[in-house]
């Protein structure tokens, strides 16, 4: 009725010029039909005005205003037509709306920086499965900054344990990379059967990836039966932007063009060969590197770490004679593992270390080393004021050097808060002799008694020892333990090897009968 233009009088069709009579006919007729076709719960309708207005009737802007709120039943071609700048014209109540927000897809409109974050947490292959929502997510897995080819997708794609499969796993990681459109800033390639006799296509993969900004490169490659390892390609070295690199079973050659990784901070190299110039040209040219582990790697005997940046240093060496850290100003983290034919050695390094934090050392000697070959001193050359966390593995309570070397670390150690002390698992069914039994508790308590009377563990928080046989040597060093260390927390005893239930519970009630300094000390046990 709003939609019909105002006609005068004498424009009007003659069926419609009849007298007042017969249109309070037709008007009754209307209201009747309009009343039977009614729903039961909707209300009455309301009819138009019968005369004509310059103004719009309260009605007419009521309908209006329900039109843009979305009331459903109105027809509102018109309203598009008249914003064609409006992209939705939600019809039905305000509940039906909130209903279509919530269904919504949200997902598709976020950046496509967010998007390539949600993606890089899918498998490679699921990440390309999300072409076939839409044509908006047609493209988005080709431009993901991360690829990881490790088990996870090789298991997936159908297996590694044969060649057909492996060739078949390098046939999909050529495809993806061949498929990929964007810049890479991270690729891994760990999966079991990668062997050096794919060293061809590995070549490839990283010529391929040195023109693609590279800053994170993990390259696991597993043993073969000769023991061969796969030769890096030169292309590696053209990476400059690399920021982390991590490689396992590989040996490289430094090419005389190679300028250095300027922006390199982490390098793990595992089952590695290292050159005989690694220390003088490559770390050289890594002058920000702040993480170096090496692990069962074999080179140079010789190890001249200079690294003004380097603030973790774990290394397993296979031959080592001697290293030497002439620029490590920043180093804080030292763990050492196998790498020492005497004690002394070791306190040396030490020495020329001050600002280190924490230090892992693992005794396990060589089978040369006898009682007389080492001569430990019982202080260090340098106290390690700045050492709160100090863990020891394959501790032997029968050698007197390893008992000697482990009173000088604790003595030399003032401000030590964790103490870490695992027993050696091979030497369990060899009983510790009376000299060494004797020499950690006895040098300690003569420490604690010396000068001022102050102990070495005034600032101890944390006590654990693991391994044990319920020996006495074990009792009397957690009794001494307990009765110098003043602000102590917690003793941990994982578990008791080799004892019946009865031993354990002795050994316990022996524990908790010793004097404790600390009033908030809890002895804890573990069975498992």
């Amino acid at each position: 009725a709003r939609n019909i233009p105002h006609q005068s009088r004498e424009h009007r069709p003659s069926s419609l010029r009849s007298s007042a009579s017969t249109s309070q006919s037709l008007l009754c007729r209307w209201r009747e039909k309009a009343r039977f076709h009614r729903p039961e719960n909707r209300p009455p309708t309301r009819l138009p005005p019968t005369r004509s207005s310059s103004r719009p009737s309260s009605l007419i802007v009521k309908k209006q205003r329900q039109k843009v709120q979305g009331v459903g039943g109105f027809n509102l071609s018109g309203l598009a037509e008249d914003n064609p700048s409006w992209k939705r014209i939600y019809i039905g109540s305000e509940r039906m709306k909130r209903v279509c927000e919530a269904s919504a897809d949200r997902i598709t409109n976020l950046p496509e920086d967010v998007l390539h974050r949600v993606l890089v947490f899918l498998p490679i292959k699921d990440a390309a499965k999300t072409s076939v929502l839409s044509t908006k997510w047609r493209h988005h897995w080709r431009s993901i900054p991360e690829l990881v080819f490790d088990s996870r997708f090789a298991i997936k794609s159908g297996g590694f344990n044969t060649t057909e499969m492996r060739s078949k796993l390098m046939f999909y990681i050529f495809k993806a990379l061949l498929l990929h459109d964007g810049p890479i800033a991270k690729f891994v390639l760990s999966f079991p059967g990668l062997s050096p006799r794919y060293g061809n296509e590995i070549d490839e993969v990283l010529l391929y990836l040195s023109h693609r900004g590279l800053q994170e490169l993990k390259l696991s490659c597993a043993a073969f039966h000769d023991d061969k390892k796969y030769k890096l390609h030169s292309s590696l070295f053209s990476c400059l932007q690399l920021k982390l690199l991590k490689l396992r079973h590989c040996e490289f050659r430094q090419p005389s063009w190679f300028v250095g990784f300027s922006k390199l901070t982490v390098l793990f190299l595992s089952d590695f060969t290292l050159p005989s110039d690694f220390c003088e040209n490559f770390l050289l040219k890594c002058p920000m590197l702040k993480n170096l582990r090496l692990t069962n790697c074999d080179g140079p005997s010789n190890l001249n770490i200079v690294a003004p940046c380097l603030e973790r240093f774990c290394f397993t060496y296979r031959d080592l004679q001697k290293i030497c850290f002439n620029c490590t100003p920043v180093l804080v983290s030292l763990r050492l593992c196998r790498n020492f034919e005497k004690i002394a050695d070791m306190v040396a390094l030490l020495a020329s270390i001050t600002e280190l934090q924490e230090f892992r050392v693992d005794f396990q000697l060589p089978q040369h080393l006898t009682v007389g070959d080492s001569d430990v001193p019982i202080r260090l050359p340098t106290p390690l004021h700045r050492l709160k966390l100090l863990h020891t593995r394959n501790v032997d309570f029968s050698s007197l050097e390893t008992a000697h070397f482990l009173v000088c670390l604790i003595i030399g150690s003032p401000n030590l808060r964790e103490l870490t002390i695992k027993l050696d698992p091979s030497q369990q069914n060899q009983p510790a002799t009376n000299n060494a039994a004797t020499s950690i508790v006895s040098l300690l308590e003569a420490e604690s008694r010396q000068g001022s009377g102050s102990c070495c563990l005034q600032q101890l928080r944390e006590f654990r020892i693991e391994e044990c046989l319920g020996t006495q040597v074990e009792l009397n060093l957690v009794q001494f333990v307990l009765a110098t260390a003043p602000i102590l927390k917690r003793i941990y005893i994982p578990r008791l090897h080799k004892l019946s239930s009865e031993k354990v519970i002795e050994f316990m009630m022996e524990v908790t009968r010793y004097r404790r300094i600390s009033k908030d000390v809890e002895v804890i046990y573990h069975s498992k």
